[in-house]
């Protein structure tokens, strides 16, 4: 029957290893479980709607993390440094993400941000230097740190910006939507590029507007498209 976790209702408790958050539950305080660095898994209930600021705060062992479907806003700081987190998955119904949410989770490798997001804050990701695939909307590009990449997946939005993965050297694989309608200067300037996944047609593709020099300093990469396959200079291989 419990509707509410208030704020610091578990605060410092190192000796808590794992919380499930039933569906009945709303709201998750600021500072709830800020301090339980004995806490390694966290399942959040469908009910929940949103996550207060600090709310996990300092979780350094936590290693599992499920956000339930209700979720629509993630609080400032509220997963800040917990570096033992190795993957997230923030679901449609998230609309926004706050200030410093996830800074200095330095064990994330794997970010699955979902297509409701319309705000996110200030170093949302700030840190997390070890992201290697990211599953996220065009919105979401310029918050996620570039230095670990290797495989993105866009998943909707109509515009990829100027610089948006320029010098990311180590991303060899790119999946693009089919409502992307433009790409930017040296949007993706990254010499270990193999392989764009366009989810539309040939036509469509050639149809994006590009920046002129949106593709500098890349190899013989291959243009994947649901009719054909295309190579780097739009010609038609198969």
């Amino acid at each position: 029957g419990v509707t509410k976790i208030n704020a610091y209702a578990f605060y410092n408790c190192s000796g808590l290893t794992s919380v499930i958050i039933p569906d009945s539950v709303t709201s998750i305080g600021s500072f709830a479980f800020d301090g339980c660095s004995g806490l390694t898994s966290v399942t959040i209930g469908n009910g929940v709607t949103s996550i207060g600021d600090y709310a996990f705060l300092g979780c350094s062992g936590l290693t599992s993390v499920t956000i339930g479907n209700g979720v629509t806003s993630i609080g400032n700081d509220a997963f800040r440094g917990c570096s033992g987190l190795t993957s997230v998955t923030i679901p449609d119904s998230v609309t926004s993400i706050g200030n410093q949410a996830f800074d200095g989770c330095s064990g994330l490798t794997s970010v699955t941000i979902g297509n409701g997001v319309t705000s996110i804050g200030s170093s949302a990701f700030s840190g997390c230097t070890s992201i290697a695939t990211a599953t996220m909307p065009a919105l979401a590009i310029d918050y996620i740190p570039q230095a670990s990449l290797t495989t993105v997946t866009i998943t909707s939005g109509e515009s990829i910006g100027d610089d948006a993965f320029s010098g990311c050297s180590g991303l060899t694989s790119v999946t693009i939507p089919d409502s992307v309608t433009s790409i930017g200067e040296l949007a993706f300037n990254c010499s270990g590029l193999t392989s764009i996944t366009f989810q539309g047609t040939m036509q469509q593709w050639k149809d994006i507007s590009k920046g002129s020099n949106w593709n500098n300093n890349t190899g013989s990469y291959i243009v994947t498209c649901m009719d054909g396959v295309l190579d780097k200079n739009g010609q038609q291989i198969s």
